[in-house]
Formats: structure tokens, sequence, C-alpha cells
């Protein structure tokens, strides 16, 4: 615990001025009772050992400066103690080694260093990527960096493409670096290039991320975080209090106090600090939410990723601030600048700061003990202890168990990653009954819709004008809407059939009835009257209006929208489960209050019979429009989705009606398309929505999405954000996640996932090189000798090269029947061919083996029935190449696995010669090659002539009818154009036989 005096009567009589905090001290025993420790701590210290402004320097200083100022955070002590250019540990001490603090084992030290070399070769195999980027947190000595790079030597990774960063603010720990990996001591200057000794790697220092290439980055953050000052916080009877650290001029020492008054600190994490449960005590480090958030922001930007290994707890633990002195804890304000000091990370704090950027997830945490096993301990410490005497294997064993036992770092030193992650109605009655034939649930009963299940005591009754569908007929059902009533189009309905609703609610068995409407003047007055004949007739009845529009108010106040859906939903659930009307009431009242709905649309809507309320062009959206066709706010151009999104929100959270959501604080996401929203769309626009909102510090515990509350076709959609409040969470969870029979509530409502449990997106190529390496494939004899194998280099090049600049027109002329994707799909195979050859993944020399890989780059990367066709043709060359005898000419083995891959696409895409396919222009320059397989090579004529055969039979594809692919299901506007797939051929082909016939001249 916090060794905590008394405040003697001289320091409470000390006068501060007016804008400094009081504070008050605390007996060890309150803190004690209210902040238990996790922390092991010795017994009673013997304060007579402590250092004094007598016997320390820095507690002189900082005994003068909290003379002057006051008592001072945490935060600023160890700063101070740790930073102190004079006094500082780190400015005057060795952390690490045999004169340091801390002792590890060097065979441990290896060992441990070849474990995450391994992850992080596992790391840049499952990522790829030409150049690997490793960057090392706080790199103490660089012992543990200059074991990483000897194994990566090992593991043959090229000079060329592998970096090496140290991130290091301590000039004495830089020059310890520089002597460890440079075999000299130096300061070394920042972002300045270096060669690493005994190799020609390139080392820098950094202390910005922005220092670093603009490339996959492989951050190792271990026991990185723990060092960075942390404010304090204590739970006590009057709130949450900070701890301080004040001088007691008694003793001459340091000593604990608490605020009597907010700090800066408590006022800005007030709000975090409220909704914190079942914790006495809070260590909050703004630093290292910092850099963990602009590691994020360098992993979102440039890919790559983040293994964060520390002394850590997930959220549960309390006070963890404490101090070492060789290898035992002693207490921080004991010995200030000769001690070391750090507290746990919170690990859940960290990954939720880290997750506030876009796209970038976090996996874990996983313990040490865990991590390493997986890693492969067991098999790396059995060769490490073979051959080594019995009192040489104990050490090791003795310091490993150190590494893994749960006893020691096993279970308390954790890991979290951190990856990149890297849119005229039919008439109301007859829709009616067609909703009511489709669900047995239903009974109509003239323009109500009511359900068959028992009525509860409190009927629950909504409606509205049509066109709004599936609202509400979709909600009627048990504990939803006990009946709904629909007027025309975009009318509310008349009030002597809401009234005859709710006469039938009563006849049924309803006790009471609750009417819940959308904020419209129609439907006020309709439903309102409606109201008062019931009253008339002694019926206990009530009404809720729901006005959740966070666009505009106007003289009847804001706009009710989608978000009403909820109110309605925890209506009825309430009701079904047996509350009276007011407790009903009381909750929906409160949810109201916070909730909030803006619309976008990119068109608006003329109902049938009714005129347009606003117009948009092509290239315009509108701002917060009605689910009638009302204009908005605001008509903007259109912008991609995610600046939409970030407007949109925006608008809820700062328009007229904002919500008060403070960080940390939980909500529900409710995603509505308003008609013309693809189910592709509502995807892509929940993902930013949530991505926007956690950005914002906000916790989105629910989303709810779908087609729910319409305007026809409007292309558009509304997003709705109901604020949990803290009393009444899960009480309002629970409500909503309650199962319906209506058939337009989600069927399956569940807590929303962390973007961490989202896995990577699998590479289908990769997984295809690894599945072929699992399984026996014959190889072929046929190679190529070393000049032919550079003339195939030369020609992918060319290839390479020629499709990124003919992407263009490969797409123009797929446009006219096809979906202009022909040379994006060519190039994306090309920018594969050429990783392929920067990471010599390509086995030029034999055919077989390259035919094989070309095949799995067309099938991956290029889609579409051009992938397909490449994919067989390649796949089946390989194969029949595999077959051919190492006597065989090499002309007549490849025209042979040639007519092999066209039959093999001829069988399974059935295209045949004429279809108007890359065929047409591939088939006629196989069959010249197979004219001259009674030739020993090629001259440099026959290359040119078999690049003019191909072009002549791309132009006659201009004649052709279009029988596969997607053009053979269009009528082409220009039916005179060449077929792109058998253009991007000929393009091949020419880029090969241009290679060939200048090295035949």
């Amino acid at each position: 615990m916090f060794a905590i005096r008394q405040y003697s009567c001289i320091i409470l009589s000390r006068s501060y001025s007016s804008c400094l905090i009081r504070y008050q001290s605390t007996k060890s025993t309150d803190l004690a009772e209210t902040s238990p420790s996790d922390i092991e701590r010795k017994s009673t210290v013997d304060y007579s050992l402590w250092a004094t402004s007598e016997t320390n320097q820095l507690v002189n200083y900082l005994s003068n400066r909290i003379k002057t100022i006051g008592p001072i955070t945490v935060a600023d002590f160890m700063r101070e103690s740790l930073l102190h250019p004079k006094y500082g540990y780190n400015a005057r001490k060795e952390v690490y080694g045999k004169k340091g603090d801390f002792i590890t084992t060097p065979e441990i030290s290896q060992l441990y260093a070849e474990l995450l070399a391994k992850w992080i070769i596992q790391e840049n195999a499952t990522i790829g990527g030409n150049v690997l980027q490793l960057v090392e947190m706080g790199p103490g000595r660089g012992l543990f960096m200059n074991n990483i790079i000897k194994v990566l030597r090992r593991e043959k990774y090229s000079h060329s493409h592998t970096f090496f960063a140290l991130y290091e603010t301590n000039p004495l720990m830089r020059r310890c670096q520089a002597e460890t990996l440079l075999g000299r001591s130096f300061n070394p200057l920042i972002a300045n290039d270096y060669r690493i000794k005994d190799g020609n790697y390139s080392l820098i220092w950094i202390d910005e991320f922005k220092q670093l290439l603009h490339n996959d980055t492989y951050f190792i953050a271990n026991e990185f975080f723990d060092t960075y000052p942390i404010h304090k916080f204590q739970k006590t009877s009057q709130g949450w209090q900070e701890v301080m650290i004040d001088w007691d001029p008694i003793r001459k020492t340091l000593q604990y106090v608490l605020s009597l008054k907010p700090t800066p600190m408590i006022r800005l994490y007030e709000n975090f600090l409220k909704n914190v449960r079942n914790r006495q005590h809070i260590e909050i480090s703004p630093q290292r939410a910092m850099i963990m958030q602009s590691m994020c922001t360098h992993l979102k930007t440039y890919g790559g990723s983040a293994l964060i290994g520390d002394y850590g707890h997930w959220g549960d633990k309390g006070d963890t601030f404490r101090a070492f002195r060789k290898d035992e804890i002693v207490d921080p304000l004991s010995d200030p600048g000769n001690v070391d000091m750090t507290s746990d990370v919170d690990f859940e704090e960290l990954s939720m700061r880290g997750m506030q950027v876009s796209n970038v997830q976090f996996f874990g945490p996983v313990s040490q003990g865990n991590l390493l096993y997986n890693l492969g301990l067991n098999d790396r410490l059995a060769k490490l202890t073979y051959n080594k005497t019995p009192e040489e294997q104990e050490e090791i064993l003795s310091d490993v168990e150190k590494l893994v036992s749960p006893e020691y770092m096993g279970d308390r030193f954790l890991y979290i990653c951190a990856q990149r992650t890297n849119r005229l109605n039919a008439p109301a009655d007859e829709s009616l009954i067609g909703y009511v034939r489709m669900y047995s649930h239903l009974e109509l009963v003239g323009r109500a819709v009511i359900t068959r299940s028992p009525i509860p005591s409190v009927a629950v009754i909504s409606g509205n004008g049509s066109g709004h569908e599936p609202a509400m007929v979709g909600y009627v059902g048990r504990g939803l809407l006990t009946a709904c009533i629909s007027g025309s189009i975009f009318a509310s309905p008349p009030s002597a059939d809401i009234f005859r609703l709710i006469v039938e609610m009563k006849r049924r068995g309803a006790k009471q009835v609750l009417l819940i409407i959308l904020n419209y003047t129609g439907d006020r007055l309709n439903f309102g009257l409606a109201m008062e004949r019931a009253r008339e007739l002694a019926i206990d009845i009530d009404m809720l209006v729901i006005a959740d529009d966070a666009a505009i108010s106007n003289a009847v106040g804001p706009r009710g929208l989608a978000g009403s859906l909820l109110v309605i939903k925890i209506a009825g659930e309430l009701a079904q489960q047996g509350k009276n009307m007011s407790e009903i009431v009381d909750v929906c009242q409160k949810v109201r209050g916070h909730l909030r709905t803006i619309g976008l649309s990119a068109s608006g809507i003329r109902a049938p019979g009714q005129q347009q309320s606003f117009d948009l062009k092509d290239d315009e959206m509108e701002l917060g429009m009605g689910i009638h066709g009302e204009s908005g706010v605001q008509k903007l151009k259109l912008l991609p989705i995610r600046q939409t999104i970030d407007l949109a929100l925006r608008q809820l959270f700062a328009g007229p009606r904002t919500l008060d959501l403070h960080p940390d604080a939980s909500v529900l996401l409710f995603v509505n398309s308003l008609g013309g929203c693809s189910n592709l769309e509502l995807g892509i626009i929940v993902k930013e929505a949530i991505e926007n909102l956690e950005q914002q510090h906000l916790h989105v515990k629910r989303v709810i999405c779908g087609e729910m509350m319409t305007s026809f076709n409007m292309k558009g959609f509304s997003l709705t954000i109901l604020k949990l409040a803290t009393d009444m969470s899960s009480i309002i969870l629970n409500l909503l996640d309650a199962p319906t029979d209506a058939f337009a509530w989600p069927k399956a409502i569940s807590p929303t996932q962390s973007s961490g449990s989202i896995p990577a997106e699998s590479d289908s190529l990769e997984f295809n090189e690894k599945f072929s390496s699992q399984i026996v494939i014959s190889t072929s004899h046929i190679s190529l000798n070393s000049s032919t194998t550079e003339l195939v280099n030369q020609a992918l090049q060319a290839i390479i090269k020629r499709l990124h600049n003919e992407v263009d027109e490969l797409n123009r002329l797929d446009a006219v029947s096809g979906d202009a994707d022909t040379g994006t799909a060519f190039m994306r195979a090309a920018d594969a061919i050429a990783r392929d050859l920067a990471n010599n993944k390509l086995v030029l020399h034999r055919p077989s083996s390259l035919f094989r890989r070309l095949g799995l780059i067309a099938e991956s990367r290029m889609g579409g029935t051009c992938g397909a066709i490449c994919g067989l043709f390649f796949a089946a060359t390989a194969k029949q190449l595999s077959l051919s005898n190492q006597s065989a000419i090499l002309i007549d083995s490849l025209s042979d696995a040639f007519e092999a891959g066209i039959q093999s696409v001829e069988a399974y895409a059935r295209v045949q010669p004429g279809d108007k396919s890359l065929l047409d222009a591939l088939i006629p320059a196989i069959d010249f090659i197979k004219a001259k397989r009674t030739k020993a090579s090629f001259t440099s004529q026959d290359w040119k002539e078999l690049a003019l055969v191909t072009e002549r039979a791309v132009q006659q594809t201009k004649n052709m009818t279009a029988k596969v692919g997607r053009a053979s299901y269009t009528t082409s506007v220009d039916s005179t154009v060449v077929d792109p797939g058998a253009r991007a051929i000929s393009i091949i082909i020419e880029e090969v036989c241009d290679t060939f016939a200048k090295a035949s001249i």
C-alpha cells in the first residue's frame, strides 16, 4: 500500500494562494481499506531509511518545488524522478545488465529474441510486402535488437529490404545501444542512417514515427509503456480524488495526499471515472494513449503489426505504482532518482485508445507463457540446453520458469497485438392484405393490422401513412405492437379508423391503451382526436409523441423519424412483461430524451399524385430530409461514404438538438435504409458509422440495421443514436434484444464485436501457394538455360509495364458491353507478378512451375471470366509440362502443353473460337507455334510473325458476337470494337515477341 503519513499541524496551517488546489492527507489504513493492491509489498517501511532533502538532491529539488507551487501529481513526480536531466534515474543509471537493476541470463535473452523473431517472420509472411521495417520501442541496451538481427540474418532476410529503427529518447541509452549494435560508443543522431556492424543493415534512431519509411512496419514494445508517467485516482466517500505528492517538513520526506478539490485531470476524466464500477483505484497515463494512437495511425497508413508486452491487466487492477532497486520492490517515494519506477499497463484502456484509430484491430491479451509456448518454446529450449552441464541447465530452466510460470511473469506479463485491418406503390389496402396473407400471426380489421397473440394488459398502438413499409405493419407481433393503423400514401390515418381500433383493443381485453406516434401535424391531430373520443368512453389511454430528428425543429417541434421504432420496441416488450402504462411511459420518456436521428439522401421522392419536395442533381445529396420527402437542412455535393458519415454524425452531435454524450459513453446505433440502399451499401455504412463513433470515444453496444422505415425507394439512409444511460443500459438492451414474432424486426440482435475480433482478410493467392506446398506435385524435368531465363524475366517486366500503360484503354473497350474492368483485372495480375519477381517467388527457369504460379495469380487476382480462363489455361499447361520427358524438345513440349490448356478452357468454360473472348487471340497464336514445332528454335522473323498473327486475330473480333462473360447478356451499343480480353492477350504476346526477337538478331 501507499506509505502515507498524517499531515502535521504545520502543513495544515500552511497557506497557498487562492489559485492552488488544497489537499488532505490520508492515513495508511484509509487507503488500505479502499485501494486493495495486487502488488505484493514489503511490510512497514522504516522511515528513518528513507532519503531526505539532506541526503537526496532530487528530494531537495522536489521539496523546494512543492513548497513553491503546492503538491504535484504522481505523473510529475515520475517524470522528474526518471527524466530529470541531472538527478533523474534514467540520466544517471544503467537500467539493464549487471550494472543495472534488471539481470537476465544471456541464453534466455537469446531464446526470447529468437521466439519473438519468429513472430516477426510469421507476421511478415502473412502481411507480405517487399520491405521489413522493425521498430523496437525503448530498446534498453540494444541486446534484444542485436539478437533479433542475428536471427533475421540467419534466416537470410535481405539487407537491402530490411530496416531497423530504435525509438529512444534517452541519450545515455542511445549511447549504450550504439555500442552494442554499431561497435562504437557515441551519441547517435536522430533519423540518421547507420550501418550495423557485422552486416549491412540500415539502422536509425527515431523520436517520431514520421521519421520511418513509408512501408509495412513491425513494432515491438516490450516493457515500454509501463515507464510512462501515470495519474492516480482514489475513490473516497467524497467521490474520485487525485493522489498527489506533498512534502512532510517534519520527517523531511515526501508523502502521498489526496486532492480536496477537482484537479485538471479529475475534470478531464470526470465522465470516465463516473462510469468506473468495482474499482477503488485507477491509474491513467495520457502519454501511453498518445503513443498508442500514434503507433496505430502509422499502422493504418502504411500497414504492419505491433506486439506490445508488459506487466499489466485488463481493467481489473487498482494500485500498481511501485519502484525497484536491484530487482527488489521498494516504495517509489523512498529514494527518487536512485530507484526505477513503473506501473502496470491497463491493456483494456490501451487497446480502446488504439481502436479509436479506424482500420486498426487488436488481438489479445495473451499471457507471456502462452505466447512463448505457441511460438515453440519447448523445442527451442530442448536445443538450448543440449550439451549443457546440469548446473547450466538448471540455471537456464530457472530463468525460463520466471518467463512462463504463472507465479512469476507467465500470467502477469501480457501481450496484445495491433494490426491494420488493411453501399407506383400499390394501394394501401391491397398492400395490407398481402402482408396479412403472408404472416399467419396477423389479422386485418379494416385498415388496422392486429396481432393474433393474446392482447396484453396495455395495448401498444402506432400508425402512419403508407409508403414507409415495413413500418408499421412489420412491427405488429408479440413483444412489439399490439396493432397498427395505416393511412393513404404519406397521409395520416383518419381519426375514425384510429378510434375504431382503440375500441377494438378494449373489446379484446386491453385494460389500457398506449398510442405511440411520430411528430407530424396530421398524426398529432388525428391520433389526438381519437384519444379524446376514447376518454369520453372512460378508456384509460395515453399518447407518446416521438420527435427524434436532429436536423430541423419547426413550430411543431422536431420531426419523428426511424428512431421511433426503438421506443415502440421497448414499450411493446414492457407491455408483454405485464408492466402498467405508467411504468411503460416513464421508461419510454427517458429513452425518448436520449434519442436522435439524422437522414441523408442522394435522391428526392415523388409519391403518386404528389409533387416532389426537392430535386437533386446526380452529384448532389440532401442532409436532414424527412421520411416524406421533405427538404432537409443542407444540400451538398456527393462525398465519399466516410466523409458522408462524418458529416451526418457531426450534425447529430453538434446540430440544434445535440446529444449530451461524454467520452466513454455507451450508445446503440441504428442504421436504416430509406428504400434505395442495397444491403452491400448498408454494410459499409454500418462499418464507417461504428468506426466514427469509436473515434469519438463512444462504446457501440448494439447495432440494428436494415430497411425498417422507408420512403418508397429513396436513395438514402438514416442514422439513429440512442444514448444508453448508465443506470438503465442493461434494461434497455434486454428489452430491445427480447424476441418477437413481428416479421420486420431483426431476428438476431447481439452485442457488437470489437474490430480486434475480426480477423485480417485472408489472401487466396498465399492460401493456394501454401496448400500447393503441402501436396505432391509432379515437377517437370524441362528447364531453361540461364540466357533464356533472363529473357523470360525481361519479357515479364515488359508485360507488367505495358499492362499498366494500357489499363484505361482496356477498360474503355470493356465498358462498351461489359463492366469496364478488364484493364484493371490484368493490371492486378501484373502487380502480383511484379511482387513475385521482387520476392523471387517465380521459378523462371522451370516452365511448369512458372505457369502454375501464373495460374494461381490469375485465379486469385484477376477474377471474372478472364481470370477463370487464364487460370484454367495456365493450370492445364503446367500439368501437361510436368508430364513431359526430360529428353523432349522444348517447342514440342510447349505446343502440347498450350494445346492442353486450350482444351481445358473449352471443356470447363464452354468457350469456342468465334465466341468473342480472349481465346480468339490465344488460339491463333498457339496454332502458329504448333506449326513451327519442327524448327529447333524461333528466328527473329518468327517472333515478329507471331505478333502479327495475334494482332490480326484481335481485329477479327470486331465482327464477332459475344457468347461468354457479361457481354453475352447485353446488346452492345457499338459492336465493332475488339474484344478487350483478346486485346490484352495480344499485348502480352507482343511484349514476349519483342523481347525474344531482339535477342534473336
